[in-house]
């Protein structure tokens, strides 16, 4: 373990992951007409704003 990684970092990371797989797991097991619902809140919750991603914006073309 990095010294960087603190223990609640690790958890809050797990935490997030487990919590992804149920939502996935939810929106797999649901019917086509409640998916696209689950779907839609599913955008709304995790915007682009709210990513936690650091993505590089893609080079500008003069």
């Amino acid at each position: 373990m990095s010294a960087s990684h603190h223990p609640t970092d690790i958890h809050l990371r797990q935490h997030r992951t487990k919590k992804r797989n149920k939502l996935r797991a939810r929106i797999a097991a649901a019917p086509a007409t409640e998916r696209a619902a689950l779907e839609a809140k599913l955008q709304r919750t995790y915007s682009p704003s709210h990513s936690m991603k650091k993505e590089k914006p893609p080079p500008a073309v003069a």
